[in-house]
């Protein structure tokens, strides 16, 4: 059991470092089964560079789709970025909530070049995605990946699948 277990562990960080072109798939086991097809929501096209988002001069973080797994719901979170820079973007402690229900995340910083989008899979163990209806709270990070400058004050969170709502 405890090997099924680290292997189920792996599994999940793999995905969610994997790209998000990469399939998720795991194989069957004794101790435990991967569903390999899961049901998603398309995808904000990954050709459309940052103009496409209206992202000029700013850094954008947004949810771009949402991928329903028998025992989790994964987001996939974009940042656009619109500047000059390369930059490290993300979004910390924020709650995911909807019918009730809440469940907290982290989006680790995504190394985005100039004009680009980067995405990242955020997974939510246990979690039903039909309860992924709103994002609040949460602390913005960017930096400019060659100087280490803080480029907060041009990231905004944008809504996407998923609407955005930040504490006052």
């Amino acid at each position: 059991m405890t090997r099924a277990y680290l292997f189920m562990s792996a599994a999940l960080i793999l995905s969610a470092c994997g790209s998000p072109d990469s399939e998720i798939s795991a194989t069957e086991t004794p101790d435990a089964t991967v569903v390999t097809a899961p049901t998603e929501i398309p995808p904000v096209p990954e050709s459309a560079a940052a103009e496409a988002f209206d992202a000029d001069g700013a850094v954008l973080i947004l949810v771009d789709r949402v991928v329903s797994e028998p025992d989790a719901c994964l987001l996939m979170m974009s940042v656009v970025n619109g500047t000059d820079n390369r930059v490290t973007a993300g979004l910390f402690a924020f709650d995911v909530t909807g019918n009730g229900q809440s469940a907290g995340a982290n989006m680790f910083p995504q190394t985005t070049e100039a004009g680009d989008v980067k995405t990242a899979q955020i997974v939510m163990p246990g979690a039903d995605c039909a309860n992924a209806q709103v994002i609040e709270g949460g602390q913005l990070n960017c930096r400019i990946a060659d100087t280490g400058e803080s480029c907060v004050e041009v990231t905004e969170l944008r809504d996407g699948v998923v609407e955005f709502r930040t504490d006052d």
